[in-house]
């Protein structure tokens, strides 16, 4: 059976496929801290109190991101279970959405080949791989922007037929309300500051002449407005820490020290969306469309795509503030650009190399990787995760030789390196298993645990706090002489949070029965000290103790 673009029992195929290896073991790597721990405790949290309103991480206010997420993985976790694959469900299942919109899209657009080649590009490419099986924010807001300005095209694009504008305008502004909840002003700033750069350059005014302001808003409204009156209402302080602290400044200044060189995204697009960078990079540079605008006043959406693609890059590589999967909501219609241009062109050598090029290089690194080996990194890390490495380095090389075997026949070739490139890449990932017990406190939590049950016993985390331990736990911790991500809540609600060890010293020791985690150097120090305390646990970074 070959792809083709006619028959529907192909695409389906080449779907099933895709989802079978898009969600394969999505539990079986725990979950890594800090930020799939604590955005998995914010939803369990929110499903063991029953509070949708106010998020709470360790049972503090937590108020850096809007609650879309949460709610997403709560539900999750309320049909399969406070899992580690519950906790990633909502962003594999809206990723892999994301990327069938887009194969829509694209199909609406351009036709059945560019639809069927952006899914394939999107949904293998690394970052998008990466970030679409990690509980983070970030796929959220991606695909609901995705969604925002897909819809907008889909309805400028139908101008002629009033109905059907209206109706994608209206599902482009309820779009526009999911990117909101999921994080915050970005959802209007990008596809808003996008569509004005476009209507400038096409000189295109009728978009503003078409967007169903009045039923759209209202609609937005709806959808936006409950949860942020809610919230407001629930917690005074809510809206200066959320509008001002968590946009303006994290923005503006190095207020969470994330600050990187200008040069730090380009990086991260080069490898983030192998192995099509070339094809990506082609249609960044080279564009189906003409830079001299020759029809002004006609919708053209590559040109907007485009627009919307370099701002967002360009917008993240001004801020003080970055991160790896800040960009990632560019690669929906990057994906679609070069799909577009692939289908004009069926060029595919240059990708064909390129993924050889990489199964070289993961196999060089499967050979290497004991190399990174050091004392709080065991080498058993690495050995164990060298098989991993091994077989993804094998994956990419059979895509790599399908495709210049089938050089011919893009049918053959396309779904060849993509999902193979997804399998190898879903291999490195569950590979990273490995080093769950220095980036993850599942193993940890699992010594914790009989202890734990214990009714009114008391757990402390002393200058460090691994937020995956009480989703794992079930329970909420005692922080010593550290805040993290937790400082706004401790602020306003100091509660059971002790400041400093030498508060803490005098309660461990009246304690008859209480645990403690702690680095290796903080207890070598107690153990000077001679503070009692019994290991019930530790590994090459941690310790934890009881009191009895």
């Amino acid at each position: 059976m070959t792809f083709n673009d006619s028959p529907h029992h192909s695409k389906l195929l080449l779907i099933i496929l895709a989802g079978i290896i898009w969600f394969s073991l999505l539990g079986y790597r725990d979950l890594i801290d800090p930020d799939e721990g604590r955005y998995a405790e914010v939803s369990r949290e929110m499903l063991s109190t029953g509070d949708w309103v106010t998020p709470r991480v360790n049972g503090y206010k937590f108020f850096d991101k809007p609650p879309m997420h949460y709610w997403g993985s709560a539900v999750s976790m309320a049909i399969l279970g406070p899992t580690s694959a519950a906790a990633r469900m909502w962003c594999a299942g809206i990723g892999f959405l994301g990327a069938l919109w887009i194969w829509f899209l694209g199909n609406r657009l351009y036709g059945a080949s560019t639809g069927r080649y952006a899914f394939l590009i999107l949904s293998s490419s690394i970052l998008y791989v990466a970030i679409g099986h990690a509980n983070v924010l970030d796929m959220g807001v991606s695909v609901f922007l995705a969604f925002t300005l897909g819809a907008f095209a889909l309805a400028q694009s139908a101008r002629a037929t009033k109905s059907k504008a209206e109706r994608w305008m209206l599902w482009s502004w309820a779009g526009l309300a999911g990117a909101v909840l999921s994080k915050g002003l970005i959802g209007i700033v990008f596809p808003g500051a996008a569509i004005t750069i476009y209507s400038l350059w096409q000189r295109d005014w009728d978009v503003w002449r078409n967007l169903y302001i009045a039923k759209g808003l209202t609609l937005f409204c709806i959808l936006v407005m409950p949860w942020f009156i809610l919230v407001s209402q629930a917690n005074e302080q809510f809206l200066h820490f959320f509008f001002i602290h968590e946009h303006f400044e994290r923005f503006t200044s190095d207020v969470h020290t994330r600050n990187q060189p200008w040069w730090y995204f380009f990086v991260v697009l080069s490898v983030g969306c192998l192995p099509w960078v070339v094809n990506i990079i082609s249609a960044i540079i080279k564009p189906t469309f003409s830079w001299r605008v020759t029809q002004p006043g006609r919708f053209e959406a590559p040109r907007l795509f485009w627009v919307y693609s370099v701002f967002i890059f360009l917008f993240f590589s001004y801020s003080h503030s970055k991160l790896v999967p800040y960009i990632l909501p560019i690669f929906p219609f990057l994906a679609l650009l070069a799909a577009e241009k692939l289908a004009k062109n069926k060029a595919l050598l240059s990708t064909t190399i390129i993924t050889g090029i990489l199964a070289i290089g993961v196999a060089i690194l499967a050979w290497k990787i004991v190399e990174f080996a050091r004392p709080n990194k065991p080498l058993a890390i690495f050995l164990e995760f060298r098989p991993w490495l091994i077989g993804a380095s094998i994956s990419l090389a059979m895509a790599s030789l399908v495709a210049f075997f089938f050089r011919q026949k893009m049918r053959i070739a396309m779904p060849a390196i993509a999902l193979c490139s997804m399998l190898a890449f879903q291999l490195a990932s569950w590979g990273y298993q490995s080093h769950a017990p220095i980036r993850s406190a599942k193993i940890m939590a699992e010594a914790i645990r009989p202890y734990s049950k214990q009714d009114n016993i008391n757990i402390y985390a002393i200058n460090q706090f691994e937020y995956s331990l009480p989703y794992y736990l079930q329970r909420t911790i005692t922080l010593v002489a550290y805040k993290g991500n937790m400082a706004f809540g401790i602020g306003r609600e100091r509660r059971d949070w002790i400041p400093n060890t030498t508060e803490f010293l005098p309660i461990w020791l009246a304690s008859e029965q209480a645990l403690a985690i702690m680095s290796q150097e903080t207890y070598q120090k107690w153990q000077q000290k001679q503070i009692p305390m019994n290991i019930i646990y530790q590994d090459s970074r941690r310790v934890v103790v009881a009191r009895r």
